[in-house]
């Protein structure tokens, strides 16, 4: 009992004091609906809500969902509220998720938001917010990533455009991910007879009006796809070699002075076209040299892509004892969720929270 009461003790004073921090920092403190309609999770938010979400029907048949998440929460509020300008975000609260067998997990967070900001250090001033409460930790480690690089990277690779749509598209899915490369490292998608077939079938519909109508669809339209279709590069070296470098640069992990050029060096290697990833590095080179003196920071490729909303970068505090890492700070960019939540367009966002039942337990 006094162990509960030391704990709730230690919990309230924390986060006063990291509150006082957002707020000094210009957030300003929200409470965010406990709620939320569970059709913006499942049908506009991507898969990963749907398995781990609480939901009951309420008296009107309803489905509504326990928050699984603060960030969509805030994302959320941003656009009940109809605002059109940056606003900055902070707050405090229980995330509600069920766990591998069904249990339910409660996460006491406090973590702040950037929406709408067409500031270029909003990125830094938001993972210098979220790390500065934990800068005493002893051994506290920082893992950074950045989603994006992954598209820059795979727009860069000679690659049918339909595949190119497959990877990015799936890269949270890391599994089926790892299915597709396989499949992309042997060609199993071509299939010579198809081609064939195809071919046939688009010598038919030449013959054919062009306005006519053909399962929703123009002739026209219809030849122009299988053209495209037919037209696709299909070379099984070429499937091969982007595969390899795929995993390649997936396994890039470095400190995070050395990214910038370990990164435009794996580029050069490849001959792949760097002039995007040049520019795009520029974000990771201004946290190199405004945080990266204050914390141990290491750049990985691949982390960050098991939130599918993450647009951009990605970052993480923890701390390892033995074999286990307990994780005490996340977050990341979100440049397209508040669309998918039903804003009008796209708008960058960041965010990040500090998981406080964690933090106390050290």
């Amino acid at each position: 009992m006094k162990q509960g009461l030391k704990k709730k003790k230690l919990k309230e004073d924390f986060s006063k004091k990291i509150l006082s921090n957002f707020k000094k920092n210009k957030f300003n403190f929200t409470d965010l609906d406990l709620l939320i309609d569970t059709n913006l999770l499942t049908e506009r938010s991507g898969e990963q809500f749907k398995k781990f979400t609480l939901t009951y029907k309420d008296l009107f048949g309803k489905e509504i969902s326990l928050r699984p998440d603060l960030t969509v929460s805030t994302a959320l509020k941003y656009i009940q509220e109809k605002k059109n300008k940056e606003e900055k975000y902070c707050y405090y609260g229980s995330a509600y998720r069920l766990d591998k067998e069904g249990d339910l997990k409660v996460f006491d967070q406090i973590g702040c938001e950037i929406i709408n900001s067409k500031n270029s250090k909003s990125v830094n001033i938001l993972i210098n917010s979220i790390l500065e409460p934990l800068k005493r930790i002893k051994k506290l480690e920082v893992i950074l990533g950045d989603v994006g690089l992954f598209k820059i990277l795979v727009e860069s690779l000679e690659l049918p455009a339909r595949w190119k749509l497959r990877l990015v598209k799936n890269f949270s899915r890391i599994e089926y991910f790892e299915e597709m490369l396989k499949r992309l490292e042997t060609n199993y998608d071509l299939d010579q007879r198809a081609i064939k077939l195809d071919t046939k079938r688009l010598k038919d519909l030449e013959k054919l009006d062009t306005n006519t109508i053909i399962g929703g669809r123009t002739v026209t339209e219809i030849v122009k796809r299988f053209n495209k279709k037919i037209k696709d590069p299909r070379d099984d070296y070429k499937g091969k070699k982007n595969v390899k470098i795929i995993r390649n640069f997936l396994n890039i992990r470095s400190p995070i002075h050395k990214a910038e050029n370990i990164i435009l060096s794996f580029f050069l290697k490849n001959k792949l076209s760097n002039l995007s990833i040049k520019n795009y590095l520029k974000k990771i080179n201004r946290i190199n040299k405004e945080i990266g003196k204050k914390y141990s920071i290491n750049f990985e490729t691949n982390f960050g892509r098991n939130t599918d909303y993450y647009t951009g970068l990605v970052f993480l505090g923890y701390v390892k004892k033995s074999s286990r890492i307990t994780e005490l700070a996340r977050g990341g960019e979100y440049n397209n969720l508040l669309r998918t939540l039903g804003h009008k367009k796209d708008i960058p966002a960041i965010g990040g929270a500090i998981n406080l039942n964690e933090l106390i337990n050290l």
